[in-house]
């Protein structure tokens, strides 16, 4: 076995070459003592057999960091070794990244582009939703454990089973089967835009309806919490405390919130919507997505919906009116008459989100906050 060590700031990763197993072991033993480093990384990308000898000297190393307040990561884990891990026990023990099948897209048919990534058709019966650079691979992996989850908990999602790459970018394949993009049904069909807002409410209704798998989803409301926190670089402390003060007026809820619930999201297949782009699922109230509607679609000056979708601005602030008109049918006027009061809010909440995880968009998307809804806020 070769073993190739680099270290960076206080990690030490291990690139493994070869078996590791009862001969190569003790070579691996060598390169750990001591390992000296608070974060230890060993990348299996070119070793895919670990006999129990191999096993030892991961359990040693993993105590041994344990005892120091380290960290240690399996990475690039290929399918063989994560199915002696898993037999073992040892991926409950381990923090692991698998390794990832890498795609091409050449060939592929595009189906549409959002903030966050692309959607592309890798065949007749998959689709990939692929991340755009600079989000990490673990979002990747969120999603694919998220969609799973929502699928069981009952709502309408797409099989999700394979997390890819093509070159930096990560993606989630899912099982589509025929299925056609909401948006492209509706940009080909504009004239019906009362029915198509009908059924995107429908599906935004039955997620709302479904109860969050206790332990699985997080708080969105404490999370935002520390979200708005993370504005300081171009809020000032007043304008937080305004934000976070807007925050506590939505109530509490232990029911599902997709918080990227648009019609690029949702696939058509037999005629019967299916959810797909998981990795936001969260246990919050239903705000939290109407919310999100109002980004997409009620804010046409700043294009959003052209971008995200592809319906025309105009058309989208229909849909949006549409949508609204139909999912407040059955609550009372009192909660509609919130939801409009503070829509300015509301849609800010997805942008704040995003610019905590995509540094190319921050400024873009802290003048937005800043300059459009902010004042529109406190006026």
């Amino acid at each position: 076995m070769q073993i190739d060590a680099a270290r960076t700031d206080d990690t030490l990763t291990l690139k493994l070459r070869g078996r590791l197993d009862i001969g190569t072991a003790p070579a691996l033993a060598r390169a750990l003592d001591p390992i000296g480093a608070r974060h230890l990384v060993l990348d299996f990308d070119d070793c895919a057999y670990v006999s129990s000898a191999g096993l030892r000297e991961l359990l040693r190393a993993q105590k041994q960091q344990a005892a120091t307040g380290g960290t240690m990561l399996l990475a690039n884990v290929p399918r063989e070794v994560r199915e002696v891990l898993d037999v073992t026990g040892f991926s409950s023990l381990i923090p692991l990244r698998p390794k990832i099948r890498q795609i091409s897209l050449d060939g592929l048919e595009f189906l549409s582009a959002g903030v966050c990534g692309e959607c592309y058709r890798l065949d007749r019966e998959t689709i990939v939703k692929l991340y755009n650079d600079g989000v990490q691979p673990e979002i990747a992996e969120k999603e694919k454990a998220f969609a799973k989850a929502a699928f069981v908990a009952g709502i309408p999602t797409a099989i999700s089973y394979d997390v890819v790459g093509c070159g930096s970018r990560t993606g989630v394949v899912y099982e589509m089967l025929d299925a056609r993009l909401f948006s492209a049904v509706i940009r080909e069909d504009l004239a019906n835009i009362e029915r198509h807002a009908e059924t995107l409410a429908e599906v935004t209704r039955l997620v709302h309806r479904t109860a969050a798998p206790p332990g699985v989803f997080p708080d969105i409301k404490e999370n935002f919490r520390g979200y708005i926190g993370q504005m300081d670089f171009f809020l000032s402390p007043a304008e937080i405390a305004f934000l976070r003060a807007r925050l506590e007026t939505i109530p509490d809820a232990d029911t599902c919130v997709h918080f990227d619930l648009h019609t690029s999201n949702i696939m058509i297949r037999d005629g019967e919507p299916v959810i797909i782009d998981m990795g936001d699922v969260s246990r919050g109230h239903y705000l939290f997505d109407i919310g999100l509607l109002y980004t997409i679609y009620g804010l046409p000056e700043l294009g959003i919906s052209e971008m995200a979708t592809k319906i025309p601005n105009a058309e989208g602030v229909r849909l949006l009116d549409a949508c609204l008109r139909h999912y407040f049918a059955d609550r009372s006027a009192e909660e509609m008459a919130f939801a409009e009061r503070n829509r300015d809010f509301l849609a800010s909440l997805r942008l704040i989100y995003t610019i905590t995880f995509l540094p190319k968009l921050r400024e873009q998307l802290a003048a937005a906050v800043k300059d459009v809804l902010l004042p529109r806020m406190t006026a």
